[in-house]
């Protein structure tokens, strides 16, 4: 499987730890988001730099739960760095996978994670829908 992760706010994963690429509120929206995650799963994190956005690609290795800074209990994804492109937004938000991380106006999505294999179940909230596969914009 494959799976976008919406890093936008550039929250730092590394305090969590070696590989730790993105973490998930235990309870609300985010709480059935990236169930069945399987080791090599293909997961990309979209964050901002300095003049555009960065994907950082990962082969998932595994989950772990931790408390985050604010003393809550997350889920702590970890995985393997393989690859890292940058584009500029409006590239990326024409550029498949990544347009399915923005809107119509080229902006970020208020999802934190897009699945974009069609051929497994869909779990959890909105983020999970398919609305414009295979567009680019």
């Amino acid at each position: 499987m494959t799976f976008l992760f919406n890093n936008c706010r550039n929250r730092d994963h590394a305090r969590f730890g070696d590989g730790a690429f993105f973490d998930l509120e235990l309870r609300g929206r985010q709480a059935t988001l990236a169930k069945g995650l399987r080791p090599g799963d293909t997961c990309i994190v979209a964050s901002y730099g300095d003049a555009e956005v960065v994907f950082r690609w990962y082969a998932f290795v595994h989950e772990k739960r931790m408390l985050d800074e604010g003393g809550e209990l997350v889920r702590v994804l970890f995985g393997r760095l393989n690859k890292t492109e940058s584009l500029a937004k409006a590239a990326a938000a024409r550029t498949p996978p990544y347009a399915h991380l923005f809107d119509r106006n080229g902006k970020f999505k208020i999802v934190s994670v897009v699945r974009l294999d069609r051929s497994t179940p869909r779990l959890g909230m909105g983020a999970w829908a398919f609305p414009d596969w295979g567009k680019a914009r």
